[in-house]
C-alpha cells in the first residue's frame, strides 16, 4: 500500500476518533509502536511484547480482533490482505471514561503502588474514549474495503490479554516511566510550537497544533468536567495574550482580547461550546497579530501608528504629529515613508476609510455620521477619499450592500 494511502487514512482515524492506526510488515520489527510504546516503560516489556507477537501470528484473515490489555486498553488487529504479511493494528483506546473506579480497579489488578498510579494517569489520561467498539469496526471495515475492495466480510473476535487471565503481575511500570515523561516532554513542545505560531499569527498551522495539544490530555485538575475545561481555557486565555505581546500590539487590543474571552469562557454552559471557544480563541489571537502588530517598526512610528488609530476621529496632520513628537517634519515625513511604506496622510486616509467600510457594513450611522466618526467633517472630501480608496461613492457602497441582501432573500 503506498505511503499517500496510509497517510490518508492514518490522519482520518486520528482527525475523526483521535485514535492512531499503525501499518506493519512481516516480521513486525517495529510493533512496539502499536501501544505509544507502553510496554517498553513496564517491567516485563519483552515478555509483553513477545504476548501480542505470538497473538498475531494466530489470528486469521478476514476477522478483527479486539484485544484488551491489563489497563483495560483496546486495540484492533487484523490482516488487510489474505496473505497476511501486512498487519494493522487500530489504538489504544478506552471503552469508557476513567474514572476512580477505574483507577481503584487496575490498582488492585496489576498490584500497583500510588506512585506508579501517579505515573500511569500522566500517560493513561491521553488516550482516547470510544465508547462503541462495533462503530469503530464499521469504520475500519469501510476503510478495508477501500484498500481491498474485492475483500470478503470480516467477523469480529475478542481476546483478553490480562493478569486476570494470565495469573501474572505483569503490567507493573519501571521505575523510570518513560512513557510518562516523554509524553510530559512532548506536550509542552506541542505548547511551545502552539504559542509560536499564535505570536506568528499563522492561524493554520497554531490550529493543527491545537488539534495535537488537545488530543492528548493529562489528569484533570478538577472533578468537574465543564469548571476543569474553563480552566483551561482561562489558562491557554493567558498563555495567548502573554505569548502575543512581543509584538507590540497596543496593550488596549490585549485588554480588550482578553477580557472578551474571559467573560465568555465564564458564560460558556457546554463543553461543546467551550471546545468552539478554543478555536474561536485562536482565530482572534492570530488575527489581532496579522492586524496590529508593530514591532516591525521603530518605536517612534509605532507610537505615531498608536496615535493615529486612537485619535482618528480628530485632527490629524504631519505639522502636528513632528511637533507632538518633537521631529521636523521632512524627518518624520522621510522616517514614516521609508517604514510603512506610504506617506502619513495617505496612510490616515486609508485607516479612515478602512474604518467607514466597517462600520457601513455593521452600522445604521448615515453616511454623514460616519464620515464625522472617521475624522472627516466635509462630506464632499468623504466621498472624495472614499471613491479615491475603493473606486466608489460610500453612497453605493451602501446601495450594493442592500442589494446584496435583497439577492440573496
Amino acid at each position: 500500500m503506498n505511503n499517500k494511502t496510509l497517510d490518508f487514512i492514518s490522519k482520518l482515524l486520528s482527525d475523526t476518533m483521535k485514535v492512531d492506526m499503525h501499518y506493519f510488515i512481516e516480521p513486525y520489527n517495529d510493533l512496539s509502536t502499536f501501544d505509544r510504546f507502553l510496554r517498553n516503560s513496564l517491567q516485563n516489556s519483552e515478555i509483553l511484547y513477545n504476548q501480542v507477537q505470538r497473538f498475531v501470528q494466530t489470528i486469521d484473515h478476514n476477522t478483527f480482533y479486539i484485544l484488551k490489555d491489563g489497563y483495560h486498553l483496546n486495540y484492533i488487529f487484523f490482516y488487510p490482505y489474505e496473505y497476511k504479511k501486512d498487519l494493522i493494528s487500530i489504538g489504544p483506546y478506552f471503552n469508557t471514561q476513567i474514572d476512580d473506579d477505574y483507577w481503584l480497579e487496575i490498582t488492585n489488578e496489576n498490584k500497583l503502588s500510588m506512585v506508579q498510579v501517579q505515573k500511569l494517569k500522566g500517560f493513561l489520561y491521553g488516550m482516547p474514549t470510544i465508547d462503541n467498539n462495533l462503530h469503530l469496526i464499521s469504520i475500519i471495515n469501510n476503510i478495508v474495503h477501500y484498500i481491498n475492495p474485492e475483500t470478503e466480510p470480516y467477523t469480529v473476535k475478542y481476546h483478553e490479554m490480562s493478569n486476570k487471565k494470565n495469573g501474572d503481575d505483569l503490567y507493573q511500570p519501571k521505575n523510570d516511566f518513560d512513557v510518562y515523561a516523554n509524553r510530559v516532554f512532548e506536550r509542552y513542545k506541542t505548547e511551545q510550537r502552539l504559542l509560536k505560531y499564535i505570536s506568528n499569527g499563522d492561524q493554520k498551522s497554531a490550529l493543527a497544533e491545537a488539534e495535537k495539544f488537545v488530543s492528548a490530555p493529562f489528569e484533570p485538575r478538577l472533578k468537574n468536567s465543564l469548571r476543569n475545561l474553563k480552566y483551561l481555557l482561562s489558562t491557554a486565555n493567558a498563555l495567548f495574550r502573554k505569548s502575543i505581546e512581543r509584538n507590540e500590539i497596543h496593550p488596549i487590543y490585549l485588554h480588550e482580547i482578553s477580557s472578551k474571552f474571559v467573560n465568555q469562557i465564564e458564560n460558556a454552559s457546554t463543553s461543546t461550546a467551550l471546545n468552539n471557544l478554543y478555536e474561536k480563541m485562536i482565530r482572534d489571537y492570530c488575527l489581532l497579530v496579522r492586524n496590529k502588530s508593530t514591532n516591525q517598526y521603530s518605536p517612534t512610528v509605532r507610537q505615531i501608528l498608536h496615535h493615529i488609530e486612537f485619535n482618528l476621529d480628530s485632527k490629524l496632520n504631519l505639522n502636528d504629529l513632528a511637533e507632538k513628537y518633537n521631529l521636523s517634519v521632512p524627518y518624520l515625513s522621510s522616517l514614516f515613508k521609508k517604514e510603512v511604506g506610504i506617506t502619513i496622510i495617505k496612510y490616515i486616509n486609508q485607516l479612515r476609510i478602512q474604518t467607514a467600510i466597517k462600520l457601513l457594513n455593521t452600522s445604521l450611522l448615515s453616511i454623514q455620521e460616519i464620515a464625522s466618526f472617521v475624522g472627516i467633517y466635509d462630506f464632499n472630501y468623504f466621498t472624495k477619499i472614499f471613491k479615491k480608496e475603493t473606486g466608489i461613492t460610500p453612497s453605493d457602497y451602501r446601495k450594493n450592500l442592500f442589494c446584496d441582501t435583497d439577492d440573496e432573500e
